[in-house]
């Protein structure tokens, strides 16, 4: 007689062969369905990641070039890429005005100095004046150009004072009044070659105004002629002496 396998082990063997067969099943089937789905996902991640930083950058970029395109015009005012030195000359006599000096002698350098990515341009110029004038000279040359909140700000050119010397002024008037001589660099942006002012001509000579160039002064050459007169000569015969002791016959 065969024994028999009791219910409820029978029924375990059931649900435990389902439990193997369901576990089988995962591994077969939905375990690398599964592995594919967290590498989707570590995919769209990074896809997520990536668009976030060019959507970040874009706005700096964006940013950035407001801020160049609202910069543009006061960077160009403060260091232009061409020379135009009557302007300088103008804006540098306006200041002066505002400042309450007269300038005595506005010499620009005939060449200028290149810099890395730009040149600078020497101006000397001499005034007379006191020294609160040429405080305030120099606090109006400063302030044209700033940056103020990481903002440019440029109301006119770029100027840098090379050097400074004053002294009192002689007399009359004297003290308190000073003479000042500056050197102030004017800049051009670029590297070219940058006309500037060019170099006065003309010779002077020892006495006499000075010729303008390419004019060329007549020379006057005099002639003297002198006329030579000849005077003739009359000679008069003279009677000769009669020897002594002779005597002259009378008269007939």
């Amino acid at each position: 007689m065969k024994r028999r396998i009791p219910l409820p082990l029978l029924i375990a063997l059931i649900v435990l062969g389902f439990v193997f067969a369901g576990l089988g099943g995962y591994l077969a089937l939905i375990g690398p369905q599964k592995s594919k789905a967290a590498d989707l996902q570590k995919q769209i991640d990074d896809t997520n990641q990536a668009i976030v930083s060019a959507r970040a950058l874009t706005l700096q970029v964006k940013k950035a070039a407001t801020i160049r395109i609202a910069d543009l015009f006061r960077l160009t005012k403060a260091m232009p890429d061409q020379t135009d030195m009557p302007d300088i000359i103008l804006e540098l006599n306006q200041i002066a005005e505002d400042s309450g000096i007269t300038f005595q002698q506005i010499t620009p350098a005939t060449v200028a100095v290149p810099v890395s990515g730009y040149e600078a341009i020497p101006i000397t110029v001499e005034f007379q004046g006191n020294f609160y004038d040429l405080a305030d000279f120099l606090y109006r040359l400063r302030n044209l150009v700033d940056v103020r909140r990481g903002a440019l700000d440029a109301t006119g050119r770029l100027f840098a004072v090379d050097s400074i010397d004053f002294a009192e002024a002689p007399p009359p008037p004297g003290f308190p009044q000073i003479t000042a001589h500056l050197v102030i660099d004017a800049f051009v942006f670029g590297t070219g070659t940058v006309p500037t002012v060019a170099a006065p001509t003309g010779t002077t000579g020892p006495s006499g105004p000075t010729a303008p160039a390419g004019t060329t002064t007549p020379t006057t050459t005099t002639t003297t002629t002198t006329s030579t007169t000849t005077t003739p000569t009359t000679t008069t015969p003279v009677a000769p002496t009669p020897p002594t002791g002779a005597t002259a016959a009378p008269a007939g």
